[in-house]
This record gives C-alpha cells, sequence and structure tokens, in this order.
C-alpha cells in the first residue's frame, strides 16, 4: 500500500504564487461556511426524518451523530456551549452525548474544550473495509496516478454532495486538503458533475431546486439554465471537466462509473491548473482515465457491495 494514501493534497506555491490574499481568505470562507451549512442542514433532516416516522428512528442515535459531525477544520475543538450550539442541542443533552463519547474513547476533554480522538476513524474504517474499497479502486487509482502524476480519486453522490472514499495523492504537493471522506459541494466538482448528468430530469430538477449555485471563483457556474447545458453536455461526451471553479489553480476531470444502467461513482483526475490547456488534459488524460474505469467497473462484479451501498435510485 502506498505509505502517501492519507497525505494532503496542497497547491504548488510557484503556481498559485499570483494569487492575492483577499481571494485566499475568500476560498477558505467558503469552505468553512459551507461545511458549516451542510452540518446544518444533516441536523435538520434528522429532526424532519424523526418527526415523520417516530417508530423506526432513534432520534438519540441522529443527535449523537450529529454531535460527531459538528466537529471539523474549522472546529477541531470546541467548549459544550459551542458543541450545543452548532447542533442545535441543549447543553444539558450535547453535555450528555460528550461524555458518552469520552467514556468510549471516542472523544477526549481537557477540561474546558472536548475533541475527537483517533479511534473515531473506527467507525468510517469499518465501511471502506466492508465493500472492499482496496481491491476495488486503490490499484486501479495509483496505477493511474503514477501514468499521469496528477492525485486520483473515487467518488460517490451523497445527498447533494460527494464523498471521496478512495483518494491517491500526486507526487508533487498542493494546497487543497483531501482526504478519504472529504466532503464537497457536487456542483463546482468534475466528478459530482460526471454523476449528476446521469441522473433523470426528475432527479437534476429536485437538486437544482435544493442548492444554491454559490460562486466560488468568478469562474464558478451560477446559473440553473446554463448548468442544465453544462450538464447535457457531459452526458453527451461521457466526462466532466472542471477548471478553477472549486478553487483557483485547481483542475480537474472525471468519468462516471457504472453498475448496470446507474451511475454509482466517479473516478477523477486532479491537476494544477496551468500545466496543460483543458484540451492537453482531455488528450492526455482521458484516455487513462477510461481505462481505470473500465478496470474498476469489473471489480465492482467481484465485490458487489460497494455497488448496493452507495444507490440512491
Amino acid at each position: 500500500m502506498d505509505s502517501s494514501i492519507d497525505q494532503p493534497f496542497v497547491a504548488d506555491d510557484r503556481l498559485t504564487a499570483w494569487h492575492q490574499p483577499y481571494n485566499f481568505a475568500r476560498r477558505i470562507l467558503f469552505r468553512y461556511t459551507n461545511v458549516a451549512e451542510r452540518r446544518r442542514r444533516f441536523t435538520m433532516q434528522s429532526r424532519r426524518t424523526d418527526a415523520d416516522n417516530k417508530e423506526e428512528f432513534v432520534s438519540s442515535l441522529a443527535r449523537g451523530l450529529a454531535v460527531i459531525r459538528a466537529f471539523g477544520p474549522d472546529r477541531p475543538q470546541m467548549t459544550l456551549t459551542e458543541v450545543a450550539s452548532a447542533t442545535g442541542l441543549s447543553p444539558a443533552v450535547a453535555r450528555r452525548f460528550l461524555l458518552t463519547l469520552v467514556r468510549l474513547r471516542y472523544a477526549a476533554h481537557d477540561g474546558k474544550h472536548f475533541m475527537l480522538r483517533p479511534s473515531i476513524l473506527e467507525l468510517g474504517a469499518g465501511y471502506l473495509s466492508s465493500v472492499n474499497i482496496a481491491q476495488i479502486a486503490q490499484p486501479q487509482l495509483q496505477t493511474l496516478r503514477d501514468n499521469v502524476g496528477d492525485a486520483t480519486s473515487l467518488a460517490v453522490l451523497d445527498g447533494d454532495d460527494i464523498i471521496q472514499v478512495c483518494y491517491v495523492p500526486a507526487r508533487r504537493l498542493y494546497r487543497f486538503t483531501v482526504t478519504n471522506g472529504t466532503r464537497e459541494a457536487a456542483y463546482t466538482s468534475a466528478a459530482g458533475r460526471a454523476m449528476l448528468a446521469h441522473l433523470d430530469a426528475h432527479a437534476i430538477d429536485e437538486f437544482l431546486s435544493r442548492v444554491r449555485l454559490e460562486a466560488r471563483t468568478d469562474r464558478t457556474e451560477t446559473s440553473p439554465t446554463k448548468f442544465r447545458a453544462v450538464l447535457a453536455d457531459v452526458r453527451e461526451h461521457g466526462y466532466a471537466v472542471v477548471v478553477d471553479e472549486f478553487e483557483y489553480g485547481i483542475t480537474s476531470i472525471a468519468v462516471p462509473i457504472f453498475d448496470g444502467t446507474t451511475v454509482i461513482a466517479a473516478a477523477a483526475c486532479v491537476a494544477s491548473s496551468g500545466y496543460l490547456t483543458e484540451d492537453e488534459l482531455v488528450s492526455t488524460r482521458l484516455p487513462e482515465l477510461r481505462n481505470a474505469t473500465e478496470r474498476i467497473a469489473e471489480e465492482l462484479a467481484r465485490f458487489p457491495a460497494f455497488a448496493q451501498s452507495v444507490r440512491w435510485a
């Protein structure tokens, strides 16, 4: 196994030296605002489910998971008051969940702040091992990375976002941090567009009715009408390319992966903008990327649990 598999993805300063401090702060604000908003949305969805089906929904479990999700890059440590505010729970309820996590060694407490412990990784590692990600995708993505030199990844669609389930970093360093489990907005990512484009018209309508296409950079497509046209083009050509729409200096190309006729994932190459034109990116990366997705699709037949776990139809 590549020992660098969980190393951060950080942008080459030579390519990003022209970025203004304002733009860097703006990107950080967007990312942390979106992370907080997604956590808030998860909490609200949990409350709606609780109200809709009280007999089958365990609200205490949902609240406990909301406490875990409240921690992130913007809030690695929090006081009890901050956890209660982030989750919408009363301080007394939040305290019980936090102390339970401490007793189970999933969290720690220094007398003032709570923080997650490394053992929390067990919760996500169970999924990756149970669906055989190491056999399905990791060897193919490592070979792809070695052939093209870019970071490579396998992502799935989860609601309005994508989640990276297998990430292989490039040999060179980039500024944008990605690890297994990283959640990103689907509309600004090549992997997200590769999957969204193959949903039916009703699902795309629902997506656009829920999601606000916010400008992450001045190149982000924010018009729903034009975004539909982008998805139609992706569906026609079988791949998606995103240049400087999610982060300045980041270019990605992605190809969808199918289980039968259902799109279940997307494989992507991510490079720094400026190395190649978009045409050069497509001509040099797309053939290798398609070969990798074909091999991953073949592995899906041997390990069907992954496809079953991400089907949303």
